[in-house]
């Protein structure tokens, strides 16, 4: 075999071993992903299980309740005064009464933490088509974005950062959101919103 023969062989062998490991690197990486995705795909299936049962023991936890005795159930906050605005019809909605309760509790006490002292935080609950609806106002606020407003900026996370979390996950839980709006033309508050029991209100 001539020199030329021997160098052509030896890189024909070279060649087909790159290849064959480049094949077997190939199949290794979709055999990794594979798995990968078998494992993923049994992790959502867990998650999403989870998911169902929580929702499951929520729904069988959460009764009627009228938003009206909670909110007139307030306790006095120190330092501002309390204006409570209640619908002489009741405003129900299906919710766990303790994280209701928690949530309302939270967003008082973020409100006597930023407004000034001797304001007035008004409390107005409504129905609002099929939707209940609960806002908050400083009475007494001058800015456009007054400090009741920004409980959920970013700006206001050592003051209210959890309870800002907390109140967003209980509303979502409860299949509302809590968000910074205004309400009857006036400065920036908070609303919360949560799906309203007709029915109920009805009867």
């Amino acid at each position: 075999m001539s020199g030329g023969q021997l160098h052509s062989g030896n890189l024909g062998a070279i060649i087909a071993g790159v290849i064959l490991l480049g094949l077997g690197g190939v199949a290794c990486l979709m055999a990794s992903l594979f798995i990968a995705n078998m494992r993923n795909g049994a992790k959502a299936r867990e998650l999403a299980a989870q998911a169902r049962s929580e929702a499951r023991q929520r729904m069988s936890a959460s009764r009627v309740q009228d938003l009206r005795p909670l909110l007139d159930a307030a306790p006095d906050c120190q330092g501002i005064r309390l204006d409570i605005q209640l619908p002489a019809e009741a405003v129900p909605v299906l919710a766990i009464e303790a994280e209701l309760r928690e949530l309302l509790a939270k967003v008082t006490d973020y409100a006597a933490s930023v407004m000034r002292a001797g304001a007035t935080l008004q409390v107005r609950a409504h129905a609002e088509g099929t939707q209940a609806v609960i806002h908050w106002r400083d009475l007494d606020a001058v800015d456009v974005r007054p400090p009741l407003a920004r409980f959920f900026d970013t700006a206001q996370a050592a003051i209210a950062g959890a309870s800002a979390k907390a109140c967003e996950r209980i509303a979502g839980h409860h299949g509302g959101r809590i968000y910074s709006a205004p309400d009857a033309g006036g400065v920036l508050g908070l609303t919360l919103r949560l799906p309203l029991l007709a029915d109920e209100r009805a009867h």
